[in-house]
């Protein structure tokens, strides 16, 4: 009964009654969140007992607040740190939030953005981003988390390589502003998802999974944009070899591999990636080794002189360069950043 009564208290003052000015009572709201267990681990853990999830966020007065709970995980205590949402982070799987209420600045990848209500936004794993209140008004907002192996298999089910295209290859996450009518919509199928995980969540997982599908389906792959795309569908061995180059454990040698497994002239293999996925193979597997080169530096013992030569870049400058040009801050800033959030 406890997380019907958050749901309702969500409903009642955070999401469609913009026009309503009483502000909902901090103590009851505190009191509320203070009944479930230690909000204490990352999302990955979370994701080891259900690959999909939704969680219902509220910012009001500088303090974040989780609106839905999981009374069934409460003995493994695997729910989200509130302060990961303030902390430059990245994660292991994908990410779709919604922003209903409020304004909210999300910085990502080196970029920034100030998002309006209806914001729907795919962060892919790997992206580097926080997201930050613009002032004091309350923001309300939904997350809706998919492990990556969910990912791929939805990938697989659309069977659209435009679709994966548009998820994958921009430098920034994909961002669709939606009308008040559709943010109304999605955000009621998303607390739906939270009141049966928390009553049922045998049934949450293929509900999210579902919404997930539908969520690619009807915004990455609108009719306008997806034509234009399908125009650039990359032939079945490109996008086979660029799929493997992703799975690979070890990207010291990663551009001589590619190379040798094109069996075509490397620059054929140049100019065909950069007609299908706008960037050269030395661009991509670039962008592999910076996303390994932030999960490393997470390590406490990791060292950028280290990173840089394991990854097998040219020279450590190189690295800097790149780096601070993906994620927006240099490595040894963003070494900092992670250790000083894990103390």
């Amino acid at each position: 009964m406890q997380s019907f009564r958050l749901f309702l208290l969500f409903q009642k003052y955070a999401l469609y009654l913009p026009q309503m000015k009483k502000k909902l009572p901090r103590k009851r709201v505190q009191k509320a969140v203070s009944e479930d267990p230690p909000l204490n681990v990352q999302q990955e853990q979370f994701l080891q007992k259900t690959q999909t999830a939704v969680f219902l966020y509220m910012f009001q007065d500088g303090e974040v607040y989780v609106m839905n709970s999981f009374p069934h995980l409460s003995e493994e205590k695997t729910l989200l740190n509130n302060e990961d949402i303030y902390a430059f982070h990245l994660h292991e799987f994908a990410e779709i939030l919604l922003l209903a209420k409020g304004y909210l600045m999300h910085e990502v990848n080196g970029g920034h953005h100030i998002l309006p209500p209806g914001s729907l936004i795919f962060v892919r794993p790997y992206d580097l981003h926080r997201l930050l209140p613009v002032n004091s008004a309350r923001v309300v907002f939904a997350s809706l988390v998919i492990s990556s192996a969910v990912v791929r298999e939805l990938m697989d089910y659309l069977a659209s390589p435009a679709i994966a295209n548009r998820f994958n290859t921009p430098s920034e996450s994909p961002y669709v502003q939606l009308a008040f009518e559709e943010t109304h919509t999605l955000m009621l199928q998303l607390e739906s998802i939270s009141n049966e995980q928390a009553v049922n969540p045998e049934n949450s997982t293929p509900m999210g999974r579902a919404l997930a599908a539908q969520l690619f389906a009807n915004y990455l792959g609108r009719s306008g944009q997806a034509e234009q795309d399908n125009n650039r569908v990359p032939p079945l061995w490109l996008s086979k070899l660029r799929e493997d180059a992703e799975g690979w454990e070890s990207l010291k040698d990663a551009i001589q591999r590619m190379h040798g497994k094109s069996r075509c002239h490397p620059s054929h293999l140049c100019k065909t990636f950069r007609k299908y996925y706008n960037e050269t193979p030395t661009d991509f597997i670039n962008r592999l080794r910076l996303r390994k080169a932030a999960r490393l530096l997470s390590e406490p013992e990791a060292k950028v002189v280290a990173v840089a030569t394991e990854l097998g870049f040219d020279s450590v400058s190189h690295f800097h360069h790149l780096f601070k040009r993906y994620f927006g801050l240099t490595p040894a800033e963003y070494r900092r950043t992670t250790h000083e959030k894990l103390h």
